[in-house]
C-alpha cells in the first residue's frame, strides 16, 4: 500500500481503533506515525478514550420509555433519505475508488474530507461529553467506583430529556401513594405536595445497578415540565458499596426545613432530609424556585 497523506491517516483511524482497518491498512497508518507526529497523539487519545468508556460505562437495560422513544424515532426517520445517504457513504469507503478520488479530484476530496472529518469531531464531541457525565456520576475514592447520588439523578433526568417517564403506577392523590409504597414496598416516606405541580405517579427505577428506588413524578403542564424526586433510604446508601450523598448536602442537611442545590451539568439538584430518607429533586427550574415549590420545605 501507498505511503498515506495526513488526510487519509485520519480517515482510517477510527478504523484502526477499532479492529477493522484490513493488515496493509494498519501497516500503512503505523508508517505515517513517523512522518506525521500529531498523528500519534490522535491515535493515543483515541485508545484512551475507548478503554475509558469500556471502563466506566455501567451496563444497564435500556429502561422501557427509552425503548418506546428510540422505536418511536425509527418509525419516524425518512428511510429513503437514510438508504441513499447510506449508499452515498458505501461508494466513498470502497478503498480503490475513494483513493482514485483523492488522487484525481482535489475539491471533491476536500468535500469528502470535510464531511467525515466534521462527522468524527461531533462524534469526539459527544464522546467527551459522555465521559464528562461519566466523571460527575462517579468519584473514585481507592480503586472502586463511587456513585453520588445527585449525580445519578442528574443522569437519569438527562437520559429521559426531562420528560414524564410512564408511571408504573398513576397516582394523583400523595396520599395514596404513601399508602401504596408502605403496603407494597413497606418504604415508609413522605410524598411531598408542590405548588402549581399535579403528581403524576410512582416509577420504581434502577437508580444504580442492582438497587430500586421510587421516583415520584409531577407534572405542571401549564408550563410543560416534569420534575422529579428520588428518595433513597438513608441506610441504604451508607450500606451499599458504591453509593454515597453529596458531602455539602450532607453537611448542609440537618434539620427537616434545610435543603442544598448542587449544580450538576447545568442542572440543579435540590437535596434534604425527612427522618431517614434522603430526596433528591430536579427540574428545568432554579433549584431554588423549585425549593420553594416544594410545600414541607416551606411550612
Amino acid at each position: 500500500m501507498k505511503s498515506l497523506s495526513y488526510q487519509e491517516a485520519v480517515l482510517l483511524l477510527p478504523l484502526v481503533v477499532d479492529g477493522e482497518a484490513t493488515e496493509s491498512e494498519r501497516a500503512a497508518f503505523f508508517e505515517s506515525m513517523n512522518q506525521y507526529p500529531g498523528l500519534r497523539e490522535e491515535y493515543q487519545t483515541a485508545v484512551q478514550i475507548k478503554e475509558i468508556i469500556k471502563q466506566k460505562l455501567p451496563r444497564y437495560s435500556a429502561p422501557d420509555h427509552l425503548k418506546k422513544s428510540i422505536l418511536f424515532k425509527l418509525e419516524n426517520l425518512d428511510l429513503k433519505e437514510i438508504a441513499a445517504d447510506s449508499a452515498e457513504k458505501k461508494e466513498v469507503f470502497k478503498r480503490e475508488p475513494f483513493r482514485k478520488q483523492i488522487n484525481g479530484n482535489p475539491k471533491k476530496t476536500k468535500g469528502i474530507l470535510f464531511r467525515y472529518i466534521s462527522a468524527a469531531a461531533v462524534i469526539l464531541i459527544i464522546t467527551l461529553a459522555t465521559l464528562r457525565l461519566l466523571d460527575q456520576i462517579t468519584s473514585d475514592t481507592s480503586s472502586e467506583e463511587i456513585f453520588i447520588v445527585e449525580n445519578v439523578a442528574a443522569y437519569h433526568f438527562q437520559l429521559a430529556g426531562g420528560q414524564l417517564i410512564e408511571p408504573h403506577w398513576h397516582i394523583h392523590s400523595v396520599t395514596d401513594a404513601e399508602a401504596l409504597l408502605s403496603e407494597q414496598f413497606d418504604l415508609n416516606l413522605t410524598v411531598p405536595p408542590i405548588y402549581g405541580a399535579q403528581f403524576a405517579g410512582i416509577v420504581m427505577s434502577e437508580f444504580v445497578e442492582n438497587y430500586q428506588a421510587p421516583l415520584l413524578e409531577y407534572v405542571q403542564e401549564d408550563l410543560g415540565e416534569t420534575i422529579y424526586i428520588f428518595v433513597l433510604d438513608v441506610n441504604d446508601i451508607t450500606t451499599h458499596k458504591k453509593l454515597k450523598r453529596h458531602d455539602e448536602a450532607v453537611k448542609n442537611c440537618v434539620n427537616s426545613h434545610d435543603f442544598y442545590v448542587s449544580e450538576i451539568d447545568g442542572h440543579h439538584v435540590v437535596s434534604w432530609m425527612w427522618e431517614n430518607n434522603w430526596y433528591t429533586a430536579i427540574s428545568n427550574h432554579n433549584g431554588y424556585d423549585l425549593a420553594s415549590l416544594i410545600v414541607p420545605l416551606n411550612p
